[in-house]
């Protein structure tokens, strides 16, 4: 029989193992603790928490549906233009620049230093991988999914192909308004899904050609239409609600894909969010088959159609698939058309081209209630600008809209946009070891350029210039806002008078990133401007908006890819 262990040694044994242990796990918990980069202000709980500033973005996230607030309040908390941020577990910092001369800088002369990262292409990849905006511009596949998209924004596409579709469905939103108006007797009711509905509907007749049998809209229209004995009782804010035709199957398909990706920019890990929607939501599984079937069924008829020689080129899709042709002729090869490529393209083109136009939508007329001002002005410059029309009692037509240049309509559009815009916040990665600010910054780190807060909406956080980069002090092409009136919504800032004496709009009047700058800005930005110009012209000549109750006409935003506002109602009266 084996004697018996000292108890004192096994306690020792114990205490010393406890010890050991107790030793490592505080080692482990300050070696796993975020290390900040020297000389940039942050918060010293994050910089005292596992979790860095994740757990605050979460509450942010829980308690008001929105994420991107945070990244302006920071760098107002430390007064200092630059900051950083632990954005989770076991991460390097990143940063976070609320200064327009430096962000415009990176954008524009420091391609080669900053470029788009992991943080941006991964919200992206789950949904549409192989489209030109979930991928760095180092990717080897980038140049030629360009190459294949590159004609969609020239002037020539947009006015020849892209205009006459935006005109059509704008006046299809206008007759749905009109039909409302009369029904609902001017009263308030919900303009949001109208406005994505309108959207959707442009964006897919300017990609595919689709006819009106496919038109959200124009189908809501003869829906009510057929209810000739409906009238809407007002709720308890004063509101009326219309009976609304369900969406078409291939539509709401595209839109629920359209609010997951837009999921995936909240989510701290998009990658493993997107696959775990993937299989807990059968409903999600089957919308992207629908998609993909959609997207095989139109590719096959538009092959059959310009193979034909029908038609022309009536779509973006149209141009795509020739441009495809073109080049298997050049290489000796058969094309191919339902590549991934052509089908990400085609889609993310929806996508992109239908959230950040409805977004910006739903706050231009919100505005135009909110600034009774502001929209007379617009709706006696618009009367200025196509006298012909108003004086024959008609609508200006496409031509007149995209060619007669009204000053007035594009400092409203800009002002809108700047007060909220459908993206406030653009992200770089760096390259190379480089610097921003006089501060050393090691490549790979993550840099946020916030576009709503300091320098845009807010005076500018001082920088001595001594600390800016050589070529941001070298170069600057834009104004600035007067700090006394920046919380202001005013068009008249983006107007001057040129050396003839004619007032003018001044594009670089002032800080301005609503879609982003640079090579790698946003690509469908001349067709949002287009779309939006359009719209807000045709809604102005025809309604009157009028002021609403404080609840109806609230600003409170949530996040989804876009800024949108929780609520977006309209009462109207027909304008003569």
């Amino acid at each position: 029989m084996a004697p018996p262990i000292p108890v004192g040694l096994s306690i020792g044994n114990v205490l010393f193992f406890a010890v050991a242990v107790s030793a490592a796990l505080y080692l482990a918990y300050r070696w796993a603790l975020p290390k900040p980069l020297p000389g940039i202000p942050y918060d010293e709980s994050a910089r005292n928490n596992l979790f860095g500033n994740l757990p605050e973005m979460v509450s942010m996230l829980r308690n008001t549906g929105k994420t991107r607030p945070f990244f302006t309040q920071h760098t107002q908390r430390h007064q200092s233009a630059l900051t950083q941020v632990w954005m989770g577990p076991l991460t390097k910092p990143s940063l976070i620049l609320s200064d327009f001369r430096e962000s415009q800088d990176i954008l524009l002369r420091r391609t080669r230093e900053f470029d788009r990262g992991p943080w941006n292409t991964n919200a992206f990849n789950g949904v549409v991988p192989n489209h030109h905006i979930a991928m760095p511009s180092a990717d080897s596949r980038f140049k030629g999914n360009r190459e294949l998209v590159r004609d969609l924004m020239t002037p020539n596409f947009l006015h020849e192909v892209s205009a006459p579709q935006i005109y059509y469905k704008t006046m299809a939103l206008v007759d749905l308004w009109s039909l409302k108006t009369k029904l609902g007797e001017s009263k308030p009711f919900n303009a949001r899904k109208d406005i994505f509905d309108a959207a959707i509907d442009i964006i897919n007749a300017v990609a595919f050609g689709l006819e009106d049998d496919q038109s959200t809209v124009k189908n809501q229209i003869d829906f009510l239409l057929s209810k000739p004995d409906f009238r809407p009782t007002p709720n308890a804010d004063g509101s009326v609600m219309f009976p609304e035709l369900p969406t078409l199957p291939t539509m709401a398909a595209i839109c629920e894909i359209g609010v997951h990706l837009g999921e995936q920019f909240k989510a701290p890990f998009p990658k493993m969010a997107h696959r775990y929607a993937l299989w807990t939501s059968p409903t999600l599984a089957k919308s992207i088959a629908r998609k993909d079937k959609f997207l095989r069924d139109e590719i096959d008829k538009a092959v059959v159609r310009l193979r034909k020689g029908e038609s022309g080129t009536r779509s973006a899709m149209d141009h795509i698939l020739q441009r495809e042709m073109n080049a298997a002729e050049k290489a000796g090869r058969e094309p191919v058309f339902h590549s991934p490529r052509i089908h990400d393209e085609l889609f993310g083109y929806i996508v992109a081209g239908h959230e950040t136009s409805a977004s910006a939508l739903t706050w231009m007329v919100k505005n135009m209630a909110d600034y009774p001002d502001a929209q007379t002005k617009l709706r006696s410059a618009l009367r200025a600008a196509y006298p012909e029309a108003h004086a024959e009692g008609r609508q200006p037509g496409v031509v007149e809209l995209w060619k007669t240049q009204v000053p007035y309509l594009d400092a409203v559009l800009e002002e809108c946009l700047r007060q909220d815009g459908p993206i406030p916040i653009t992200l770089r990665e760096a390259l190379v070891d480089t610097e921003l600010l006089g501060h050393k910054i090691p490549k790979g780190t993550a840099v946020f350029l916030v576009s709503d807060g300091a320098d845009f909406r807010s005076p500018p956080i001082p920088i001595p210039e001594s600390a800016r980069s050589p070529s941001s002090r070298e170069k600057r092409l834009y104004g600035s806002w007067d700090p006394s009136d920046m919380h202001l919504f005013k068009p008249e800032r983006w107007l001057k008078t040129d050396e003839k004496g004619n007032v003018v709009y001044d594009a670089q009047s002032g800080p301005m990133m609503a879609f982003s700058l640079g090579p790698r800005g946003c690509f469908g930005r001349r067709l949002a401007y287009l779309e939006t110009r359009f719209v807000l012209a045709l809604l102005v000549w025809n309604f009157e908006f009028h002021k609403l109750s404080e609840g109806l006409s609230s600003r409170d935003s949530y996040d989804t890819i876009t800024k949108n506002p929780y609520r977006c109602y309209v009462s109207l009266t027909k304008v003569t």
